[in-house]
């Protein structure tokens, strides 16, 4: 009941007046930001049924990011049940796929995988990720990581985050990444977050550039929700619906379409080479762009040979090679090369004449230059002798068992085709 409805206002006390003026500024001033708390999980965790989630959306977890996919072939049995236990229960969504450059996959390939798994859930609030984790030299492979970036949002018509720790932004230089708008969910797991329950962690500990700032943040692995489980992980998002609508790029209320504009058409497969001349071509592969073989052939498709040869001329050009009087070569170092394997390329031992940008000779990362500074001899005698072997396995490629081994591709010899795309499982390789 409104006593003074008809008082004057020039007779109402003046505490009155200020408390009305503090009520009309907290009306008018905009609401602070929030931020949620969710998981992620994968078949570790069974498959999240709609129970589960709703003890979990209870428990405080507003989203969960799910794993989809793996590699070029792979998909987790319990991606979908819990995709859909989910969205019953109103917990907002996102999809990731765990890239494995170290198998010898193209991005396209993963991509295009990723896609064929996940088409369901395009256009339903729900967020694609790339789970970027490969390990060693190829955490530095950024190019391998927009290529998929830039397939899968042109399947999906949305940006899809890009998921690494801490340590591995500073592997490499991800300003491109960054720069085309691809959010970044970092992880990280200061002291004293082990065990926790979901929980506000503040603000993200770690530099994150060349970003501007952390989309999400996985702040413990360790953590325990109910309905999903202990050892978990938890995670912060920095944003609420609206902000998670916007990455997903449409409706996030799940358990609803979601209508954004039309999905740009996916793009069509590379028919038999890439535009563009052979010198600027050439300089990307030197980049590590185009990976190493077999993937390097199939994404130059019938330029292949233009390119590489091309290829061989800009590296032999560099410096004067084979001057072992004094003389300085540079080599730039290609995806999947050791010291050694660039030693046998060119000719130039003893290992201890080469120098590295790290000045260990065990940490080189591709697009690097390492330098011999003479001091040895290019005589075949001085080149190792291979002499260890590995038997190819079903599904093996060379790329994938130099992988394996630590080594340079170029040092694994003896498949009988005398073709590096062609090997055949049982085949006894040296090195």
């Amino acid at each position: 009941m409104i006593h003074n409805k008809n008082k004057p206002l020039g007779r109402r006390p003046a505490a009155w007046l200020a408390a009305l003026l503090a009520m009309l500024m907290v009306v008018a001033m905009p609401a602070p930001a929030m931020a949620d708390s969710g998981v992620d999980a994968s078949n570790w965790q069974g498959c999240i049924t709609d129970t589960r989630a709703g003890q979990a959306r209870r428990a405080g977890a507003s989203f969960a990011f799910i794993k989809a996919t793996e590699g070029a072939g792979y998909t987790d049995p319990q991606a979908d049940c819990s995709m859909q236990g989910l969205k019953t229960a109103g917990v907002r969504r996102g999809v990731y796929h765990f890239a494995r450059p170290d198998l010898g996959n193209s991005p396209e390939a993963e991509a295009d995988w990723f896609n064929s798994q996940t088409r369901g859930y395009m256009h339903d609030g729900v967020i694609p990720v790339l789970d970027w984790e490969p390990g060693g030299a190829y955490n530095a492979w950024t190019w391998w990581a927009l290529r998929w970036l830039q397939r899968v949002e042109s399947a999906w018509g949305v940006k899809p985050m890009i998921y690494m720790s801490a340590s591995v932004i500073r592997s490499g230089d991800w300003s491109n990444v960054a720069g085309s708008d691809y959010g970044l969910w970092v992880a990280g797991y200061p002291r004293g977050y082990a065990g926790e329950r979901l929980r506000d962690p503040g603000n993200v500990p770690y530099s994150v550039a060349p970003w501007s700032f952390a989309a999400a943040w996985q702040y413990s692995s360790t953590g325990s929700v109910a309905g999903i489980g202990s050892a978990i992980d938890v995670n912060w998002f920095y944003g609420d619906a609206g902000t998670w609508a916007k990455y997903a790029g449409g409706d996030s209320t799940p358990g609803t379409s979601a209508n954004p504009l039309p999905a740009k058409p996916a793009a069509t497969p590379q028919q038999g080479a890439p535009t563009g001349d052979t010198d600027t071509l050439a300089r990307a592969v030197i980049r590590g762009d185009y990976g190493n073989l077999p993937t390097r052939r199939l994404l130059l498709g019938n330029r292949y040979r233009e390119v590489q040869d091309r290829v061989d001329q800009l590296l032999a050009n560099t410096t004067p090679a084979g001057d072992t009087n004094g003389g300085t070569t540079s080599v730039t170092v290609q995806p999947g090369d050791t010291m050694s394997a660039i030693a046998t390329r060119t000719g130039l031992w003893p290992l201890s004449a080469w120098q590295a940008p790290s000045g260990d000779l065990n940490r080189i990362w591709p697009g690097q230059v390492v330098t011999y500074n003479g001091g040895g001899s290019a005589a075949a005698s001085s080149v190792p002798s291979a002499g260890r072997t590995v038997t190819v396995r079903a599904g093996d490629t060379l790329t994938g068992i130099a992988a394996r081994l630590g080594i340079g591709y170029t040092q694994l010899t003896g498949y009988r085709s005398g073709d590096p795309n062609v090997i055949y499982p049982g085949e006894v390789l040296r090195y």
